[in-house]
């Protein structure tokens, strides 16, 4: 009987042990060949992400997946080639997977849909702007002197100053936490408004040491938020549990590792923290384009100019049009969000948009 327990106890191990390696994330990159075209199919667990990279006729058409991780392999079945003149679409078939239509002409790459234009319809309005179909992000926006925050639930006024601000040149966003400078001093603040975005409450930082408004936001490590004074050469942090500020090394988070940076670096060339990510977003000559980390194409994703790139979460990419506020995803298209005139004259850092 002990044998027999001993015996079942070990088949569970062995068994456990084979379901965590054989469903454990793993990176790796295997080629195939499909008709007339070649793929490269790759998979990195730290960015969650699938790359696939498709040669054919001289050309090479690249795509990232988001999807869940499969252990299955060679995960496109099919890939349906259409030529028209000079352009060459590539739409695939897939079991684990959903990839977008890519084409090609002479000149460029872009995605298929990118001649299905949103237009704008007015659901509804408030405080001038004008509300389409808002998705579950919620929105803050500045209006010189309030911020309307808006989502499908609710519409409201988060009022900060008694004057027109028109340059929030100094303002750092992450999570659900908007951090605005005392824009009603001159040169120098000690004071810093945090806006919680989960419920639009205002709560203020009394800061020990005043810095100056030349100054720029890093970036955060978990709930502290650092800025480099460019005035006094001095780095600060900002740990929002304690609502305290800090003075901190001249050093910079990249790829989750410290480093130190001059002086001389943090005033010629403004490094921030940074992290590599799954998608690259290139917003180059008013246009956009989509880009696989480290690949050979941009693919377009609008026709539009566009005046400001607002936000990349994942696969949608939000961006200003003129005075219109657009959410593109290569798999939906575009949809047109919120409309207000003053976006056709100023538009950086009057939206932020939030989980």
């Amino acid at each position: 009987m002990k044998k027999h327990v001993v015996l079942v106890v070990a088949l569970i191990v062995l068994f456990s042990i084979f379901i965590y390696f054989y469903l454990r994330k793993s990176s790796y990159e295997l080629k195939y060949n499909i008709d007339d075209l070649t793929v490269t199919e790759s998979y990195n667990k730290d960015k969650n992400a699938y790359y696939f990279s498709i040669d054919y006729d001289d050309k090479t058409y690249e795509l990232i997946s988001l999807d869940k991780y499969t252990n299955k392999r060679k995960l496109i079945d099919d890939i349906k080639v259409t030529q028209n003149d000079d352009e060459t679409c590539l739409e695939f078939t897939t079991t684990d997977v959903n990839l977008y239509n890519i084409c090609s002409d002479n000149d460029s790459y872009y995605v298929e849909n990118i001649g299905d234009k949103s237009t704008f319809t007015s659901k509804d309005s408030y405080k001038n702007i004008n509300i389409g179909d808002l998705d579950d992000k919620t929105y803050l926006l500045w209006n010189y002197h309030d911020f309307i925050y808006l989502n499908k639930d609710s519409q409201e006024t988060v009022k900060l100053f008694s004057k027109d601000i028109y340059n929030l040149s100094l303002i750092y966003a992450f999570e659900n936490y908007l951090l605005v400078p005392d824009y009603e001093q001159d040169y120098i603040f000690d004071k810093l408004y945090v806006i919680n975005t989960n419920n639009a409450k205002i709560s203020n930082i009394d800061l020990r040491f005043e810095v100056y408004f030349n100054s720029y936001f890093l970036g955060n490590d978990k709930n502290n938020v650092y800025l480099y004074d460019l005035k006094e050469n001095q780095e600060f942090y900002i740990d929002l549990d304690k609502k305290e500020i800090y003075k901190a090394s001249s050093e910079i988070l990249v790829n989750g590792d410290w480093e130190n940076i001059s002086n001389q670096t943090f005033q010629k060339e403004k490094p921030t923290f940074s992290e590599e990510q799954n998608l690259d977003v290139v917003f180059e000559d008013s246009k956009l384009y989509m880009k696989v980390p480290d690949g050979k194409t941009n693919v377009l994703i609008t026709n539009r100019n566009v005046s400001e790139l607002v936000k990349v979460d994942g696969l949608n990419i939000y961006y200003i049009s003129e005075d219109i506020l657009y959410k593109y995803n290569p798999f939906d298209g575009e949809q047109a969000l919120l409309k207000y005139s003053e976006w056709n004259f100023n538009h950086q850092n009057m939206v932020f948009i939030f989980d």
